[in-house]
């Protein structure tokens, strides 16, 4: 029978494969349920799942305590994030639409909006490894901001900064592409490809995001700033203005940073997702020179920091466990496979990769 999430207890059996977002399933047939699968259901959105029962498991929920019942009520706080993700993104939302009418931003409004979630967000870092499953492809435009705004706080966090800066850089991350609500939607709001004239208007958004911004009291100059030079490099690739090194305030890279981080790993309508492991590689890689590496790393500690005994999938869609980590290559542990027990290391195997987390002790 079908039985939604909320409602799963440990030892049902699955009776059909779960699916999330990817081509493998999150839990096969015949998986007795423990609290770590129970956990990424939630995760990962899913409603409900078909299970059967075991009588063993129904006589013991019978001598569930009045205590026990009480902590089963309690909501985990990855439950209680993804609830205020998804009312951020839907208050966001509306102010953007309000933007895109020509009325000022409301910064009451957005403080409000972001706080609960910045605040849930600085005290467990579990959302990190899922934030991007989380995106819809159709509003995109809506998420990104989101996501980038407590990704940005997270890394500021890492970084030392105190409460007041971070919420600088959780707003500056939240408001850089609201400049956006300036520009035609056919631009952003497609599957096909934009040409260099389509490109050249989109460019422009963090200086319309400046003039949205520039007279807010509450917004330091430093974080009206980082506004408009999110999309900057260090290497003077970047735009609006080409600027380089120095000149580049590093909340400025914070957020560059978590803006390519979410768009690489998010699905969108004209592009796939990549797994947030590959992301981090190929940014080392393709942003050499481009981005604080100091910055990079914090990022990179972040997700890379699992626990040994973690519950992987693979790129080739294998389940395996993380038995071991190699300091100078965080992104690629050692694992050994569920089904056969075979030992990869895969900073030698590149062609393989971590595609995502089934469960993190």
């Amino acid at each position: 029978m079908n039985v939604r999430v909320e409602e799963l207890r440990e030892g049902y059996i699955v009776q059909d494969d779960v699916y999330g977002r990817t081509g493998h399933p999150l839990i096969p047939a015949n998986t007795e349920l423990t609290s770590e699968h129970i956990k990424v259901l939630k995760a990962f959105l899913i409603d409900g799942i078909e299970v059967e029962y075991k009588k063993e498991t129904v006589n013991k929920e019978r001598e569930v305590s009045r205590d026990e019942e009480k902590n089963l009520q309690k909501i985990p706080i990855h439950t209680a994030f993804i609830s205020e993700y998804e009312q951020a993104v839907q208050q966001f939302k509306k102010e953007f639409q309000h933007w895109q009418t020509g009325l000022p931003i409301n910064i009451s409004n957005v403080r409000s909006m972001i706080t609960p979630l910045l605040t849930i967000s600085l005290e467990d870092k579990r959302w990190i490894h899922s934030i991007h499953q989380l995106s819809q492809p159709e509003e995109y435009i809506y998420h990104h901001p989101v996501a980038v705004s407590i990704i940005s706080g997270w890394i500021a966090k890492r970084l030392g900064y105190d409460q007041g800066k971070i919420f600088q850089v959780a707003l500056a991350g939240l408001l850089a592409d609201c400049g956006m609500a300036k520009i035609d939607e056919n631009l952003f709001m497609n599957t096909r490809t934009l040409n260099d004239s389509d490109w050249k208007k989109i460019k422009k958004h963090p200086l319309y995001s400046y003039q949205m911004v520039k007279n807010i009291p509450i917004l330091k100059p430093e974080t009206k700033l980082a506004i408009v030079q999110h999309h900057e490099r260090l290497d003077g690739s970047g735009y609006p203005s080409g600027k380089t090194g120095n000149s580049l305030l590093m909340q400025s890279q914070i957020i560059a940073i978590a803006d390519i981080y979410h768009a690489m790993t998010s699905k969108r309508l004209f592009k796939n997702q990549q797994s947030p492991f590959k992301t981090l590689e190929m940014m080392k890689i393709d942003q050499f020179g481009k981005l604080h590496i100091s910055i990079l790393k914090e990022l990179i500690s972040t997700i890379a920091n699992l626990s040994i005994g973690t519950i992987i999938y693979l790129s080739n869609g294998q389940a395996a466990e993380i038995i071991y980590f190699k300091a100078d290559a965080k992104l690629r542990p050692l694992v050994r496979t569920k089904e056969t027990g075979e030992i990869i290391d895969l900073e030698k195997n590149r062609s393989l990769y971590i595609e995502s987390i089934i469960n993190d002790d």
